[in-house]
């Protein structure tokens, strides 16, 4: 088997079933495993994929084990010499035979993403460095807004200023939506952080891979299109509170408890404030 899609799903049954069909559509010259893990989803997304897709292994896990722990029942199941992490709310356009055919002819690289375009055809800007502690606290906190220049500066080096996303190039975090990697890296690595729930899980599994000494690419010859955050924008304050959660555990984990606690302290203005502002909107 030389590729395994693994598809991690939460009540985003619709995207799923486009998402599915894609797959369907674009892999009949090249035909590959897609493994479905439902996190205990409430809108018949098991059902259908029961229903209409019968050849997708369906990992039913009767419960919300958020998006790393579900990534990583669907990895455990692969058999794949590669597994793509593949978003449900994402189309795939082009036949996944091309991008496997790149890894095949770049040993050195161990995952892959690709161009994400809006459904509307302009090109979403993912890929970016890894961030610093000072990136976290110069874009959550107040200091930020008083060092505004040096934030902005950070930023757009974060985010590669000036590249237009139409080369391929190396990158350090690749977006979880559409990540491509060797199983072998995976394992070794021993997939996500499940510490990390929704977010910086992209950030943490491409900083190990980049550990193993392997590449992480951008190929900007292959593309597909991705409707964002359609399971997150669901349940926002949920989403909010897990977000700021998130990112204290990564700090705690790469810049230790003393980092984090400092992080968290400044964060409290930042968080009451958005505290404040849901209350007036409600």
């Amino acid at each position: 088997m030389r590729l395994s899609t693994v598809i991690c799903n939460y009540n985003t049954r619709a995207e799923l079933a486009r998402c599915l069909d894609s797959l369907e559509r674009t892999s009949r010259d090249f035909p590959h495993e897609i493994v479905v893990v439902d996190n205990g989803s409430h809108d018949g997304s098991a059902a259908m994929v029961r229903e209409q897709f019968p050849d997708v292994t369906l990992i039913d896990a009767g419960a919300n084990l958020w998006y790393s722990g579900g990534n990583n029942r669907g990895i455990q199941a692969a058999r794949g010499e590669y597994v793509l992490l593949l978003n449900p709310d994402t189309v795939i356009v082009e036949p996944l035979g091309r991008i496997v055919d790149y890894l095949d002819a770049h040993p050195g690289v161990g995952a892959v993403t690709a161009q994400e375009r809006f459904a509307d055809g302009r090109v979403q800007f993912t890929a970016s460095r890894l961030a610093s502690y000072a990136d976290f606290v110069l874009s959550y906190t107040l200091i930020g807004a008083v060092l505004r220049g040096w934030r902005e500066r950070r930023r757009r080096r974060m985010w590669y200023d000036g590249w237009a996303r139409d080369a391929t190039r190396p990158i350090e975090v690749a977006p979880g939506s559409f990540l491509m990697a060797r199983r072998d890296i995976l394992a070794r690595i021993g997939g996500f952080d499940e510490r990390l729930k929704l977010f910086f899980t992209d950030d943490d599994l491409c900083r190990r891979i980049l550990g193993t000494g392997a590449a992480i690419h951008y190929v900007a010859d292959y593309w597909l299109i991705h409707d964002e955050h359609a399971s997150i924008d669901q349940v926002p304050r949920l989403t909010q509170r897990i977000y700021f959660e998130d990112l204290l555990a990564y700090t705690r984990k790469y810049h230790g408890r003393a980092a984090a606690w400092m992080l968290a302290a400044l964060l409290v203005p930042t968080r009451t404030g958005m505290a404040l502002k849901r209350t007036v909107r409600t």
